[in-house]
């Protein structure tokens, strides 16, 4: 049986933020018109506002990790529920447009793209045509995102599935080995 996790989609944008962190941000002082290059991209795809989305996309998440302890009835409570996930938001938010976070994603860029090839994105993501496929992107990923997240759920069975037939298989491995 093939196994397809339709959440990876959900979570490899984040992953890919948080796995850039340890790379090495001295290539920004040896070709500076490279990353100048890379920067004016950040800027022509509107980077900012697509990590805001990307976290006011994880608020639901935030907030149903805060729901978990309030009681429903109480007005109060959630109310309070509500405003933690704003601020966990805000945190979010912060660390995305964090120089440590964008210094990485420049580096990813100029890894993957010589200087010419990021001024020609430059030049095409400043046209209108540029400029509304980066405004539809981010409307088509406010979409995708529920899209996505019921799909996961609908697979949440599968998953458990899997994850009792490996711990089951871990015990047999472990008990075989005594």
């Amino acid at each position: 049986m093939r196994f397809v996790d339709y959440s990876d989609w959900f979570y490899m944008k984040y992953f890919v933020l948080w796995a850039v962190l340890g790379l090495p941000l001295s290539v920004f002082a040896a070709d500076g018109s490279h990353a100048e290059s890379a920067e004016n991209l950040l800027e022509a795809l509107k980077i900012d506002e697509s990590l805001e989305v990307t976290a006011e996309g994880f608020r639901p998440a935030m907030l149903s990790q805060y729901a978990q302890f309030i009681d429903p009835n109480n007005g109060d409570e959630a109310t309070l529920a509500v405003s933690y996930s704003y601020i966990q938001r805000k945190i979010l938010i912060d660390f995305y447009q964090s120089e440590k976070v964008r210094g990485a994603i420049i580096s990813l860029y100029m890894d993957s793209f010589t200087q010419e090839e990021l001024d020609n994105l430059v030049r095409f993501y400043q046209t209108p045509l540029g400029q509304k496929m980066v405004k539809e992107s981010t409307v088509i990923q406010q979409k995708m995102q529920p899209i996505m997240m019921n799909e996961a759920k609908s697979i949440q069975p599968l998953v458990q599935e899997l994850i009792s037939d490996f711990k089951k298989e871990i015990q047999r491995m472990r008990d075989s080995n005594r």
